[in-house]
Parts: C-alpha cells; sequence; structure tokens
C-alpha cells in the first residue's frame, strides 16, 4: 500500500511525541528499544546499510558496524519506518531502482531523525549552519542539506 508523504510524517511525529521526544537529538536506540526492537551491529560488506528482521516473535535491526555514528542513527530510523509503515515486508535489500518501500521509509526516518518543527526552531536560531545542525541533530551533513532544501529552509530570506 502507497502513503502520502504527510501520513508518513505524522506517523513519525507520533513517535516521537509518544515518547515525549521534544529537543534533538532523537536517541534512535532508544526510541527502537521502546518499540520492542533491538539493535544488532556487524562487520558486513561496505555496500550493507541495514535491514529490519524477525526471528520468531522478535524484532532486530541489523547495522553495518563500519558505518558513522551519523549513518546508523539515520539506517535505524530507516528500519523504524519498516517496522510501522511496512511490518507485512521484512528483509528488504536496497537496490539501484529504490522500490517505493524505500522512499516511504526515508521520508519516514528523515521525520524521525530531523523533525520538521525541531529543523525550522534549530535553523533560526542557528541560521541556517547546515553543519552545526547535522551536529546537533546526529546525522550526516548531506542529509541536513537535503532535509533544510526540502523545508524550504536552505538560503532562506529568514536569516
Amino acid at each position: 500500500m502507497l502513503y502520502s508523504h504527510a501520513y508518513i510524517r505524522a506517523q513519525a511525529q507520533e513517535i516521537l511525541k509518544a515518547l515525549g521526544f521534544d529537543c534533538p537529538p532523537i536517541n534512535l536506540r532508544a526510541v527502537a528499544k521502546k518499540l520492542g526492537l533491538e539493535t544488532v551491529e556487524l562487520s558486513l560488506p561496505l555496500w550493507f546499510c541495514g535491514s529490519l528482521i524477525k526471528d520468531e516473535d522478535q524484532y532486530y535491526i541489523v547495522l553495518n558496524s563500519i558505518m558513522t555514528p551519523e549513518k546508523k542513527n539515520f539506517t535505524i530510523a530507516h528500519e523504524i519506518a519498516h517496522f510501522k509503515i511496512h511490518p507485512e515486508q521484512l528483509c528488504y535489500l536496497k537496490n539501484s531502482k529504490r522500490p517505493w518501500n524505500h522512499d516511504e521509509a526515508d521520508v519516514f526516518a528523515a521525520e524521525l531523525c530531523m523533525p520538521s518543527t525541531m529543523v525550522k526552531e534549530e535553523a533560526r536560531k542557528w541560521f541556517g549552519d547546515h553543519k552545526f545542525l547535522a551536529r546537533i541533530f546526529k546525522v550526516a551533513e548531506e542529509a541536513m542539506v537535503h532535509r533544510l532544501n526540502e523545508l524550504g529552509l536552505k538560503n532562506s530570506p529568514m536569516w
């Protein structure tokens, strides 16, 4: 089933509200744990970022241990998205075609890691400095630039 981006963002916002996250950074490992997801890091090939797997009644987020902490955060959020909006489809591997379910998971992950209201507030305080904002939210600079552009905040006249 395809979901609107507004619906997907609302799902991420609901989790943040329910768990009481109201300022950056969002502790994605804590979010996963509170949702009943265990996080496991393994030494894996460079191309592998992460996956959501289920063993009996337990769900696991498998992460590549060689990724940066920022990349791990986004990957955890991406896998939480699969758990929340695609629970019937497990063990995906990304490929060059990027199926719709990964695009939806990326929208969810961006909202979970970099909630729009928090990004807007922090961007105003810090004049849209994407490098500083990336450190505050514990995400990659590239992810923050993309998020600022998505929210219409990059090169905005508000600063």
